[in-house]
């Protein structure tokens, strides 16, 4: 799959040069040649009355497909040193083959389902990363046909959960789009996708919430989901979230879930507006999306700032810390700077802040209105590259801002310090010291290892811990497979042992 995408951005550069173009020209005019292939309907997503939403459904499923893709995994085997000298005592087997048989891992073959959606003639397909991450084989089906297809990874967004495939087809159905902006909560919304193995399932609800943000859903951060109650189960994740007149207005990805892993009511999807701009840039951009850079610490200013800076409203995010040698730094932005305005758009809060300077081509030139010792002025900024970036601000989260959410310790788990609060809620002796585990998602090493949200960890790799910088530290520095935890909860000590790789 690798080899194809290196294939593919080659075309794309010789192809360029043969034209005489600069490569940037070319994956312009390679995305306007795409967009003109799209059916945009950019009317209000209000729900018509009508008693019957097959119309809508009738032109959306042709342009569900079903996703599969495939990938080995090798297959690590452990080393039961009983059972060797047996082998070796009974049987004569040389420490060579024994060896061999610990090194030569046999590989496992697992295969993923998912959905997409069709938004070209041509073969152009929406999906999640999650649904072809580190994919060796991906394989689409179409609805109507049962024709199926190789398809070519395009390009991936992790931060957005966001993936571009293609298929030498033509003539398929494409799904209309519609203007996620003019989604209001209440809205009726069908999610249509292949749930736990059912092809062409539909399912309503209503618009339940907007902007949701800090879910942890993605890798960085980059979250603007559209919260519905339609249901979405496994397999749902790449399919299509219609309005009621069908029209695309989401990528389901994610939902909400108990112990049993089924829907409950609370499912998330990209909007659609920003799944197209990530297309736009993956094109682009040659598979990769490349994100603006600033270089500041920020902070939301609660009440109390509010007051402090003679400020009736809340609205803006305040910066804290100027990185040095950073975008910001070269601008003239300075601490304390009351941010209210990007790009003449309102700032309500950090997290759209952070999510609008990402969505921002490095090297562009961009204007902040800021409140500086009470009076307004206007900062200007050629943003960097965030990849490049962001080693300037060391420990920061991506995006430069020290409020957002902590990385994760090992796979799937967060963790936080240890404070007074907390210690009294969990009943600690003041000898218990360490950091508390904050979240432990589902299925990963260290839930089957035994890690639980609320439990303190006070030595990694033997080593005390009294604050989140110092775990993370000693997990930077770890190099073998198994990290040891020493863990105090429920009033007792514990060792737990959680596989890395």
């Amino acid at each position: 799959m690798k080899r194809k995408f290196i294939l593919h951005a080659m075309t794309a550069l010789f192809g360029a040069a043969a034209l005489g173009l600069t490569p940037a020209y070319a994956d312009a005019k390679k995305y306007q040649a795409l967009q003109k292939k799209l059916i945009i309907d950019a009317e209000t997503t209000h729900s018509p009355g009508m008693g019957s939403y097959a119309p809508a459904l009738e032109k959306v499923m042709p342009a569900v497909v079903t996703i599969f893709a495939s990938k080995s995994v090798k297959v690590e085997r452990t080393s039961n040193p009983q059972q060797e000298e047996m082998l070796k005592r009974f049987f004569d087997i040389p420490d060579e083959l024994l060896d061999q048989y610990r090194n030569e891992a046999p590989e496992r073959h697992e295969q993923g389902l998912g959905s997409g959606v069709v938004i070209t003639p041509d073969g152009y397909i929406l999906t999640n990363n999650h649904v072809v991450a580190d994919a060796d084989e991906i394989k689409v089906t179409l609805p109507e046909s049962k024709k199926e297809y190789d398809a070519e990874l395009i390009g991936a967004d992790p931060r957005t959960d966001v993936a571009l495939l293609k298929i030498e087809a033509s003539g398929l159905k494409q799904i209309t789009i519609g203007d996620s902006s003019k989604l209001r909560i209440g809205d009726v919304v069908l999610a249509v996708g292949n749930p736990l193995t059912l092809e062409q399932s539909a399912s309503i609800g209503i618009v339940s919430a907007l902007g949701r943000n800090e879910l942890n859903i993605t890798n960085g951060g980059y979250e603007n989901f559209i919260q519905t109650d339609a249901a979405i189960n496994r397999g749902n994740s790449g399919g299509a979230l219609v309005d009621a007149s069908g029209r695309l207005i989401g990528i389901n990805t994610a939902i909400q879930s108990n112990f049993s892993g089924g829907n409950i009511g609370i499912g998330f999807a990209i909007p659609g507006n920003m799944a197209l701009n990530i297309v736009e840039r993956l094109i682009k951009g040659d598979g990769i999306v490349k994100r603006g850079f600033l270089g500041v610490y920020l902070r939301e200013l609660d009440e109390n700032f509010a007051k402090a800076l003679g400020r009736d409203e809340q609205n803006g995010v305040l910066v804290t810390e100027v990185g040095s040698d950073t975008p910001a730094a070269s601008g003239g932005m300075k601490p304390g700077d009351l941010i209210v305005a990007y790009n003449g758009v309102k700032v309500d809060n950090m997290q759209k802040l952070r999510l609008d300077i990402s969505n921002t081509p490095p090297g562009e030139k961009v204007k902040f209105e800021v409140i500086r010792n009470g009076k307004d002025t206007d900062v200007e900024v050629i943003l960097g590259d965030l990849e490049n970036g962001t080693k300037s601000l060391a420990g920061a989260p991506s995006g430069g801002s020290r409020t957002a959410k902590p990385q994760e310790l090992v796979e799937g788990v967060r963790i936080k310090d240890l404070d007074e609060d907390t210690r009294a809620a969990l009943q600690l002796d003041d000898e218990v010291n360490g950091v508390v585990v904050e979240s432990v998602k589902d299925n990963v090493p260290a839930a089957e290892a035994g890690l639980r949200p609320g439990t303190v960890i006070t030595q990694i790799d033997q080593t005390d811990v009294d604050s989140t910088q110092g775990a993370f530290d000693i997990v930077e520095g770890f190099d073998s497979d198994v990290l040891l935890l020493q863990v105090y909860v429920a009033g007792r000590r514990d060792i737990l042992a959680v596989p890395l790789k």
